[in-house]
């Protein structure tokens, strides 16, 4: 079916785009009389956004899905914050959420919402690892929806996230600053876009460091752990990798983890070869989980803006609702490095160990 567009309807009208695109908006600049005139006419061409809420005073309440991996249900500490977020957002212009929970083994036709065919939501928010097939069947049925820190990029659909790169070179860079010259990265960059820009930004603090103060420094990768559409994974080989990377030649003095989960099975591990943090290693999470508060000792991480997201997500989508033809954004929402006590001085341990 061919796709109709905002000048198509204002060629049929005889006026101009601007105009069309107000009154879809629900401008009050544009009168009740040619407001009415212009939807029904977009409606009866076949507008792709045709039952999208109209914005503006007399609007009637909206509903916006929110769709995510169903295993994301036993992780609300993060997504439980980025949900409340685009709640509290879409309250404030009228909309409720339809919450929707996915069994990402079912093909798209049996996951997806039925009130997504019958045009019972004016759009969606797909979040997090949605397989490409659920992303591709939004795309097939010209629906809006955007992605909130998918694992796929996509220049044709509204993506948001927190600035991934930035926060692992801070992150990297406060352990170089602390005096650590043997790093490891953990987790498995290939399993999310967010993932894959952390060990980015993991590997050019440590190139950019070196390369201004002419010194040397090692690097390790520790994988067999990693997140997915069915939550977050550990292999058996992580274990080893963990008692290689400690107890080489020149073991590693700062970890890195590509999020806090990560942190938290490392510690974990570290414990049962009789290691302690920060003692023997300093480690660094990203995320910034209630969790990190609680432990001993209290993990060094990256705050992610979590409902600042979701806030971000809702604003974009119903952008896209109000003007389809934008151009896609790609949104980065800035991180903070929260020092705490996992992350010690080389510098520190060294005297420690000469006065005993």
């Amino acid at each position: 079916m061919k796709k109709i567009t905002l000048q198509m309807i204002a060629d049929r009208l005889g006026v101009s785009k601007a105009l069309v695109s107000k009154a879809l908006a629900g401008d009050p600049a544009v009168n009740e009389g040619t407001r009415e005139t212009i939807w029904k006419t977009a409606e009866e061409m076949g507008y792709r956004f045709r039952n999208a809420r109209r914005f503006g005073p007399d609007a009637q309440p909206g509903i916006m899905a929110v769709l995510m991996p169903r295993a994301y249900l036993d992780d609300m500490e993060y997504w439980g914050n980025v949900i409340q977020g685009i709640e509290q957002e879409l309250l404030r212009h009228n909309f409720s959420m339809l919450l929707s929970s996915i069994d990402i083994s079912l093909p798209p036709k049996e996951g997806l919402l039925s009130s997504i065919d019958d045009h019972q939501v004016s759009g969606a928010i797909a979040m997090g690892h949605l397989p490409d097939s659920y992303i591709e069947a939004l795309k097939a049925k010209q629906f809006p929806f955007i992605m909130v820190d998918a694992s796929r990029l996509d220049p044709e659909v509204d993506h948001i996230l927190a600035n991934n790169y930035l926060g692992a070179y801070e992150a990297t860079s406060h352990l170089l600053e602390a005096g650590h010259r043997r790093l490891g990265f953990v987790g498995d960059a290939d399993t999310s876009w967010s993932f894959r820009e952390r060990y980015r930004g993991f590997r050019e603090s440590v190139a950019d460091f070196a390369s201004a103060r002419g010194e040397a420094v090692e690097t390790l990768v520790i994988g067999g752990i990693g997140v997915s559409g069915n939550g977050m994974y550990t292999a058996p080989a992580l274990d080893e990798r963990i008692k290689d990377a400690v107890q080489r030649e020149a073991p590693v003095t700062g970890l890195f983890c590509a999020n806090d989960l990560c942190a938290f099975e490392t510690l974990k591990r570290l414990g049962t070869l009789g290691l302690s943090c920060p003692e023997d290693l300093s480690i660094v999470g990203f995320d910034d989980l209630t969790l990190t508060k609680l432990m001993r000792p209290n993990l060094t991480t990256v705050r992610v803006p979590k409902a600042a997201i979701g806030a971000r997500a809702a604003e974009l989508i119903l952008r896209r609702i109000q003007d389809p033809e934008l151009v896609p954004e790609l949104v980065l929402l800035a991180t903070a490095l929260i020092r705490r006590d996992s992350v010690r001085s080389v510098a520190a341990a060294g005297e420690a160990e000469a006065r005993t």
